[in-house]
């Protein structure tokens, strides 16, 4: 189950930053909803922001009431695993030690600036 969640995980990655990559204006970039597969229990999930505000200053996610029982979040920041560290984009590790309920969502979005 592990593998198959961090597959939605990536797919999901990539069409957020081509959607965060459209809005071009600084602040909070549009709100993305994921649905997070049941009994997942790794979940990462990262936001570039665009060219023109390429800074992430903050991120922000909201579960849904489904999401929430079990959760627990492990990193909410700069994506750090990428040598050098990527300030362009923020990331989330959330964690479900006895896997996700069924019709966990949670809605992500990062603020961007200039610099």
């Amino acid at each position: 189950m592990k593998t198959r969640c961090l597959a939605s995980t990536l797919a999901a990655g990539v069409t957020l930053a081509l959607a965060s990559q459209a809005h071009a204006a600084a602040g909070w970039q549009d709100r993305i909803v994921v649905s997070i597969p049941q009994g997942s229990t790794d979940f990462f999930y990262h936001i570039a922001c665009p060219a023109a505000n390429p800074v992430a200053v903050s991120g922000g996610f909201l579960p849904n009431l489904a999401a929430k029982p079990g959760m627990v979040v492990l990193g909410n920041g700069p994506r750090l695993d990428v040598q050098p560290p990527s300030y362009n984009e923020w990331s989330w590790i959330i964690d479900w030690p006895n896997g996700a309920p069924a019709g966990a969502q949670i809605e992500f979005n990062v603020y961007c600036k200039k610099a």
